[in-house]
């Protein structure tokens, strides 16, 4: 299974983000923004790891470009701020459209109100394909989406505690994310340093 996170389109993320290539054959990406996460949002994620598989990129003038990170292309996050806020009643948005996600959801039943994520990230994707590097080379590209594969949580990535980015407990539920950009959300209840079998 995979989930796609149209950064465009999904009312619940806000960001800013710079993204530059340097040679031969990187790009290097700074980012920051806003994140809207409630408990239903996280409950279709509990006990599943979140392996980011796939980045599009577009510019004014070119079709968007995929570049696979399952091929040569690696993600490599370098830094990460990540600040944790439960917003005011006025600040929490009303609509369905501002809180639906990919996978359509339905918020009606939501019991508590979504946390506010604000992040920096900081990092590269390496051995970027020169031909895709080519098509970007004169513009000025940005992350359009990113893309998940969704994996139950069946066994640790085998990495080293110097490998997480950063680990937080949210709304009951423990969440890391490691260097390579794995997202690994735990079980309900569940502390943030999550010890996989």
């Amino acid at each position: 299974m995979t989930v796609t996170i149209d950064l465009d389109e999904a009312d619940s993320i806000h960001l800013t983000e710079t993204l530059e290539r340097r040679p031969p054959d990187q790009l290097e990406f700074a980012i920051e923004g806003t994140l809207t996460v409630t408990e239903a949002l996280l409950a279709e994620f509990e006990g599943a790891t979140l392996d980011p598989v796939r980045i599009t990129v577009s510019t004014d003038d070119s079709d968007p470009v995929e570049i696979d990170l399952t091929g040569p292309a690696t993600l490599r996050l370098e830094n990460a701020d990540v600040g944790v806020a439960t917003p005011d009643a006025d600040d929490v948005p009303t609509s369905l459209d501002a809180l639906r996600t990919s996978a359509g959801d339905d918020f009606e039943s939501i019991k508590s109100p979504p946390d506010v994520i604000a992040f920096t990230i900081e990092g590269v994707i390496q051995d970027v394909p020169t031909a895709t590097l080519e098509v970007i080379a004169d513009e000025t590209p940005e992350i359009e989406s990113v893309t998940f594969a969704v994996e139950e949580s069946v066994r640790s990535d085998g990495g080293s505690g110097n490998d997480v980015i950063f680990e937080l407990t949210l709304l009951g539920y423990g969440i890391v994310v490691r260097r390579d950009g794995t997202i690994v959300v735990g079980c309900h209840g569940s502390p943030p340093d999550i010890d996989l079998p």
